[in-house]
Order: C-alpha cells, then structure tokens, then sequence
C-alpha cells in the first residue's frame, strides 16, 4: 500500500502538475500555437519510447529479483545508463534527420529541440531502480516538488502566444533536474562505483529489454500515431483541439490507474517466478477492484467532460468537449489492457510474444488513422486509440490461456 500510494504521488507529480498549468497555458497560447507545441511533444514522444526502451519492466524485475547482491545491482545500474546514453545520442540525431526531411519539424526546429531535450532527464532518472528496490517515497517527494518548480518557471515565463518554445523549455529543464538529483541520490546512496560495462548488447537487461521495448515503442504509439496523423492531414488548430483533450485523458489514466498497475509489478514478478499457478492466482484477484476502480473513474470522467475542459482548457476549447467524453471508456480499457499486458504477459516471462502483440497493435492502430482520419477527422484518431486498447486486451487474453499449463 505504501508503494501504491508513492506511486500515487510520483503519478501526480509527472502527470497532474503538468496539468494544472494546461488552464494557463491554453488560454495563453490559444489553440493554434497549443497544437504546435503539442505536435512536437508527440514526435519528441517516440524519442522517449526510444530511450527508455523497455528498461522500465525488465530492469525493475532485474532489480527486484536482485537487489540483495550489491554488486549485482551496481552492474544493472551502470548498464542501463550507459546503453540508455547511446540512444539518447540515436534520438538528437534521428531529429536532425527529420530536419533535413519533414518541413514542419524544419520550419518549428526550436520546438522541436526544446522538447527533445526532455530526454536528457529521461536518461538519467533511474525510475526503474526506485520501482525494483521498492523504495518509492522518498523518490515521490523531489520529484512533486520540482516537477511543482517546472510548473513555475512555465507561469514566470510564458506570456505570450509566441512562448510556445518557452513552454517545452521549462518542462525539460524541470524534468533534467529530476533526472539528475535522483541519479545522484541512488549513485551516493547505493554506493556505487562507477564501472564501464562490458558488452552491452549481451548483459542479460538489455537482452530482457528488447522484446518489451518493442512491444512498449508499437503499443505505446496508439496515443501518438493519432496526433502524427493529424498532423499530416489537419490544421494545427484541430491538433490542439484534440490534444487538450488528450492531455486531460492522459493524467487521468495515469493518475487513476499507473500506480496500481506498477506497485504490483515487483510483487507479481516474485510470485510468477515462484509459482505460475499462484501468480495467475494474484492476478486473479487484483484484476476486480482494478477493474471496479477504473470503471466509476470512466463514468465520472464522462459526466464531468464539460465542467473538465471548462476548467482545464477554457472557452475556446468547447469543441474538445465531445472528444473528452468519447475518450472516457479508456480509463477502463487502459487499466484492463495494461494490467493483462505488464503483470500477466511479463509476469509469466513470455517477453518473446511482447514483439508479435506490439506489431498487431501498431499496425491496426496505422490502419485504422489513415481510414479514420481523413473521414471523421479528430474523432477518428480517438476510435482508433479505444479500438487499440480493445485489440490489445484480447490478444493478451488468447496468449496468456494458450500458455497458463505451459
């Protein structure tokens, strides 16, 4: 329950307070320069997938099973962030390529670059190592308050429609001060010395790694590869229309349903490697009120749509309002989809079937954008996500029942 609840507080932190600022932010920037600079948050986004890669699963089952051999411990450490560096590199110069080939990143490439430099923290914050050592709190506190600070510089700082670029600014500069603050906390309280690994792409958590990470790049793309297709085909008005929206959806799932789902993935993960049977058998029972939970979230989410956007996006988003009520069922679906996925699927070490369920996902999620878009416009990326999460469930479902004897 305390990982739960510190869970809770890290979920609100990443996600809430980046919220609370939305009301200003949008009534600042107004819808069109919103939608810019939600656009280069989306593509930044698959930078992202790409530098976590996967870490967040099998480095936190690394650690968990083996967080009473130190120097075990300070091996997975030095590994993740030293293969994490070499991918951070990769992503600055996969965005200089999208500046020499895709004119909107060209024309906007500050946005762009202010926002890719949220991932200098997303190097160095070692999430997974708090979530494998199960030692949340006292993560959860620094990273409330300066995610709060970020959340200030943006207030001091964005006055303007013209500040798009000083908004992305202020939350990577927020997010790398996390980063570095949490790294320096686990390298002097764990003591670790550091080391240059050896032989990266074979050390056994880059091997776990990449089938998740394949699997987390496709699946995690449903809520991107809506916005990337906007961007092809609307205007960046319909884009910040949609990504108000979005915005509010996201924080709410991850606030709502996050914690749970990743407090219980040490714990499934120790009990999966014992018994199967009696990992199938916890998960079992935490899928109901897991299901309960998110469902009366679903409901309120749908009820309090016009008071939310209201609130959170103000008046000349009113065109969101039937977007945020269309997008209430995944609550519900996330937390299903997500619980099967992370506890069931990684929990019983079947890594291998992680590729084949991302490729499905990705490429029907493809699929239904470009049919969807062109004819229904910001509503069809919004039947394509729901759609996702629905082909997601049941294609873990088969998976796990074909193998629960095995």
């Amino acid at each position: 329950m305390q990982n739960i609840l510190s869970q809770g507080v890290v979920q609100l932190a990443v996600y809430a307070i980046p919220l609370l600022i939305i009301p200003y932010v949008t009534r600042v920037l107004e819808p069109e320069r919103f939608g810019m600079a939600c656009y280069a948050q989306n593509i930044v986004a698959y930078f992202t997938l790409l530098v976590n890669f996967g870490f967040g699963i099998a480095a936190t089952q690394e650690v968990a099973i083996n967080k009473d051999d130190h120097q075990k411990l300070e091996s997975i450490f030095w590994t993740v962030i030293g293969f994490k560096s070499l991918l951070l590199l990769l992503s600055f110069a996969i965005l200089a390529g999208l500046y020499a080939f895709m004119p909107k990143v060209h024309d906007n490439f500050e946005l762009f670059f202010a926002a890719a430099l949220f991932n200098v923290g997303t190097l160095f914050f070692p999430y997974w190592f708090f979530q494998g050592v199960e030692r949340m709190a006292k993560m959860s506190l620094f990273i409330f308050f300066i995610r709060a600070v970020g959340a200030v510089l943006v207030v001091l700082f964005v006055k303007t429609p013209d500040h798009a670029m000083r908004y992305l600014l202020a939350l990577s500069v927020s997010n790398i001060v996390v980063g570095l603050v949490a790294f320096f906390y686990v390298v002097r309280q764990y003591r670790f010395k550091f080391r240059l690994p050896e032989k990266w792409f074979k050390a056994e958590v880059v091997r776990k790694s990449f089938p998740i990470f394949i699997n987390a790049f496709l699946v995690d793309c449903n809520m991107l590869v809506g916005v990337t297709f906007l961007g092809i085909y609307l205007s960046d008005y319909e884009i910040g229309i949609y990504s108000g929206a979005q915005k509010i959806m996201t924080a709410i799932i991850m606030v709502a349903t996050q914690p749970i789902v990743v407090a219980l993935f040490p714990r499934m993960s120790k009990k999966f490697k014992a018994d199967r049977k009696e990992g199938l058998a916890y998960l079992q029972k935490c899928l109901l009120p897991i299901a309960a939970f998110s469902a009366i979230v679903s409901l309120a989410v749908y009820f309090l749509a016009p008071i939310a956007v209201q609130i959170m996006l103000g008046s000349k988003f009113q065109n969101s309002i039937p977007l945020l009520c269309l997008f209430a069922p995944l609550v519900f679906l996330s937390a299903i989809a997500t619980t099967f996925t992370v506890q069931g699927i990684f929990g019983m070490q079947l890594q291998k079937f992680a590729p084949i369920l991302g490729v499905i996902i990705f490429v029907f999620n493809c699929i239904a954008c470009y049919l969807l878009i062109p004819t229904c416009g910001v509503f069809g990326a919004a039947y394509a996500w729901m759609l996702c999460q629905i082909v997601e469930i049941l294609t873990v479902i088969i998976v796990m029942y074909r193998h629960q004897n095995r």
